[in-house]
């Protein structure tokens, strides 16, 4: 408390040479401008260039992990850092995934989503069948009821 009340009374007596103000003052001003910081890359260990496939997905580590579909073809970088593995292009992180999962194909439903871009034109949506098989993987086995299987089975027909 007492080094927070020296700062402060510092702040209020120099004079910022930007503004003419306090520091203080120059200080609270600039505070409603700023922005927040960009999310960073997390350090890694393990650094792949790869090509993104038909599917918007890469290989990684024995995985494949899913990028947003308006980077098919392009080529990126792939880190593997402290538990998670981020696609880098453009120098931005594009997609973020959990690192040394069980699962060998990792995928985000929203990296399937969106408008198509100049070069690429969006995935066809999940069709009937395609959808159901989705609400099937998304409820836990044990809740799985015995007659969604049999309408599956049917509109697979």
């Amino acid at each position: 408390m007492r080094t927070d009340a020296e700062v402060e009374h510092s702040a209020r007596r120099r004079r910022c040479p930007a503004t003419g103000t306090s520091v203080w003052e120059a200080w609270h001003a600039e505070r409603e401008r700023l922005a927040p910081l960009p999310i960073l890359p997390v350090p890694f260990d393990h650094v792949a260039t790869r090509r993104v496939a038909g599917d918007a997905l890469v290989a990684f580590e024995g995985h494949q992990y899913s990028v947003p579909f308006a980077n098919l073809g392009r080529t990126v970088e792939v880190r593997g850092g402290a538990g998670r593995v981020q696609v880098i292009a453009d120098r931005c992180v594009v997609a973020d995934h959990p690192r040394h999962t069980a699962e060998r194909l990792v995928i985000d439903p929203r990296h399937y989503d969106g408008p198509a871009t100049p070069t690429v034109a969006p995935p066809t949506p999940l069709g009937r069948l395609g959808r159901r098989l989705q609400e099937l993987a998304m409820m836990p086995v044990e809740r799985r009821p015995l007659d969604l299987y049999a309408a599956l089975a049917e509109a697979a027909r």
